[in-house]
């Protein structure tokens, strides 16, 4: 049976060569790369196009933003150039899209193929390295820290779905799709536009085309276009600068930082602190975190185990990518840690509970046609099999999903964080305060705790309070919510194998001799903080529909009578999430700023809406801190460094903490 491509479908290349065993595209009947050297190509082309290294010299950053990544030989060659360089920026951001990525294996194949061509020997770690990171071929923006200062934002798709989504300010630009005669999609006024919007005060560009149409129609975007000398058998190929007669404000890209401290207040220790602190310091950063308990992760992070899955759906909507887009980047982030992984990523089953719904979770898949090592439909018999005991009903596999213990991966994240963290436990911060340009953490005696350049809230349950005086509750709805989880006997379900999902979990044994675990009620209106037995027989009767053939264990009739479920442990934590059940991540909008501008933002946009300088936002994961948390720290820390973000402008808007005001204001 055959599907029409669902929206987040992506189709691999297929390795080919030409008649001379040059690396070949089907699709575009063009090859990657030129008959007279990949390498040499690459250095004439697009680094000496560019004036590089030379004009990165001495910088704090330096973004590169291409149009085709195909092998990824032009990445390789500048990641060699900045590895040689001892005058090379101190952080290199590459950003490329590619609509037909080749899977891991291809792709190492192909270069390692290749290392045996002249000068190609030199990049064999570097090929290793970026090999060892590539992703599965599956939608969207992929962040890859291939070295401690050199980042890879790949992403996979067309180009018109992730370039005018795309928030970045680029330094150079390496126009290298396949030719225009084969690709002529790739090379329109429209994509140069595109481009130019990204462009940052002296920019350059470079393509190995000298087509005259592609000539002028960058002329007209703003680029100042000339022939240069081609490399091998090809005459010319241009290269220019960004020098527009006039530019649109608002579409300005994103500045880098101006020189400062590089000194960070981050209030709060449970998951979305650690990931902030970490990625900061990744940066150079230096960190105060100040926690009320006395240890790290002991609110809603404290639960012996979290699951960690992506969300999908028919339409891949706002969650869907989001959650796809935080679950590939926290595994990137958690395999770095120097521990290991506090739990495990070996697989996840979320199962259908009736007929209908497996369907829909069959045709789900189908549609979408994600690669089998992101997620993928199994039958009854195979999820049976999966999980290690007998269900209703498939479901989808994750075979990198799993559970996590959230507070030693808070320990650990802080460990990898390093000696500049200065991190504080049993410390209140009541309130935030601007003072000469900084900010300040004072506590509930009023003395102050730190200043620094930048403050982050990453700790929910106090955001209203701390930020009362910059957001009012309106713009800032936390709502609290309850949940309680029930820890399962020992000997309970000792063939379990994964974790199950459905309506409610269960997650095998988190610890050596501890029982699986089970849950969570979702209370909201609760404050109630002990432990029910109404509330473990509730989850206990969730995990007999789950588990239909050991109903008679966790039914009324076993577990989930008063008298056992009475006996049974368990934990109560609070979740913090917004109406949308989306986070609360990014700049804190400037509201005396706003005020007198209201009538013009109206019909405006978020990145119109003024900031408060420094003062910014991660919190309100809701039951989905382990997929949220590193990657709203990335995307925090790289606003704050004036770097590519790591997901689109839609998603950022979506998580925006401005976004309630800018509900506010289109009503009037």
């Amino acid at each position: 049976m055959s599907h029409r491509p669902g929206p987040s479908r992506i189709q691999p290349a297929e390795p080919a060569t030409a008649t001379d065993g040059t690396p070949y595209s089907r699709v575009f009947d063009d090859v990657y790369h030129s008959v007279n050297g990949a390498l040499g190509q690459a250095r004439h082309v697009f680094l000496g196009g560019n004036d590089l290294p030379e004009r990165w010299r001495g910088r704090e950053q330096f973004v590169i933003v291409e149009t085709g990544f195909g092998l990824g030989l032009n990445f390789l060659a500048t990641w060699a150039a900045w590895r040689d360089d001892p005058q090379r920026p101190t952080r290199l951001h590459f950003v490329s899209v590619e609509k037909f990525p080749f899977r891991a294996q291809d792709l190492r194949r192909v270069l390692e193929s290749m290392l045996v061509l002249p000068g190609m020997t030199e990049l064999a770690p570097l090929v290793q390295r970026l090999c060892d990171l590539w992703p599965s071929p599956v939608a969207g923006w992929h962040r890859l820290e291939v070295a401690p200062s050199v980042v890879l934002s790949v992403g996979f798709g067309d180009f018109f779905d992730l370039m005018p989504l795309l928030r970045a300010g680029a330094d150079a630009f390496y126009l290298d799709g396949f030719s225009p005669a084969k690709n002529p999609d790739l090379w329109t006024a429209n994509v140069f536009k595109t481009l130019s919007r990204l462009a940052r005060d002296g920019a350059t560009l470079s393509t190995y085309t000298s087509a005259g149409q592609v000539r002028r129609d960058l002329i007209a975007t703003g680029f100042t276009m000339a022939r240069r000398p081609g490399y091998g058998y090809k005459r010319d190929m241009l290269a220019g600068d960004y020098a527009p007669a006039y530019r649109m404000r608002r579409y300005d890209p994103p500045a880098a930082p101006p020189p400062r401290g590089r000194e960070a207040i981050v209030v709060g220790a449970g998951m979305a602190g650690a990931a902030m602190a970490r990625r900061l310091i990744a940066r150079g950063w230096r960190v105060r975190l100040f926690e009320r308990a006395q240890a790290p992760g002991t609110a809603a992070s404290g639960n012996p185990a979290g699951v960690f899955h992506p969300q999908l759906s028919a339409d891949d909507n706002v969650l869907s990518r989001l959650t796809r887009a935080g679950f590939l980047y926290a595994l990137s982030q958690w395999r770095t840690l120097p521990g290991g992984l506090p739990g495990r990523a070996d697989g996840l089953l979320q199962v259908a509970m009736t007929d209908v719904e497996a369907q829909a979770m069959q045709q789900l898949a189908a549609v979408h046609g994600y690669p089998e090592t992101y997620a993928k439909w199994v039958d009854k018999t195979q999820a049976s099999a999966l999980a290690g005991e007998t269900l209703a009903h498939g479901g989808i596999w994750y075979p990198e999903g799993g559970w996590l213990a959230p507070a030693m991966l808070c320990r650990a994240e802080l460990v990898a964080a390093g000696p500049s963290l200065d991190a504080r436990y049993g410390v209140n911060v009541q309130r935030l305060e601007p003072r000469n340009g900084r900010w300040a953490a004072i506590d509930e005696t009023g003395r102050v705790l730190a200043e620094a350049d930048v403050a982050v809230v990453t700790a929910a349950d106090v955001s209203q309070k701390l930020l009362a005086p910059y957001l009012a509750p309106e713009f800032l709805p936390v709502k609290r919510v309850r949940g309680q989880l029930t820890f399962l006997p020992p000997d309970t379900l000792p063939e379990l194998r994964v974790p199950v999902c459905g309506d409610g979990y269960v997650a095998p044994s988190p610890l050596g001799g501890a029982g699986p675990i089970t849950g969570a009620t979702y209370g909201f209106d609760d404050p109630a903080e002990e432990v029910r037995v109404a509330d473990h027989q509730a989850n206990l009767r969730r995990l007999a529909a789950l588990l239909p053939a050991r109903a008679e264990v966790f039914g009324d009739a076993g577990l989930a009578s008063e008298s056992a479920a009475a006996e049974l442990g368990g934990r109560t934590a609070f979740r913090s999430l917004m109406p949308d059940r989306l986070p609360m991540a990014g700049q804190l909008p400037d509201m005396a700023a706003i005020e007198p501008l209201r009538r013009r933002l109206t019909g405006g946009h978020l990145r119109d809406l003024p900031r408060l300088e420094g003062l910014y936002a991660s919190f309100a994961f809701g039951s989905r801190g382990l997929v949220f948390a590193s990657l709203c720290a990335e995307l925090v820390a790289s606003q704050i460094e004036g770097e590519p973000w790591p997901i689109g402008a839609d998603l950022a808007d979506a998580i925006d903490p401005a976004r309630y005001v800018m509900h506010a204001l289109r009503k009037g």
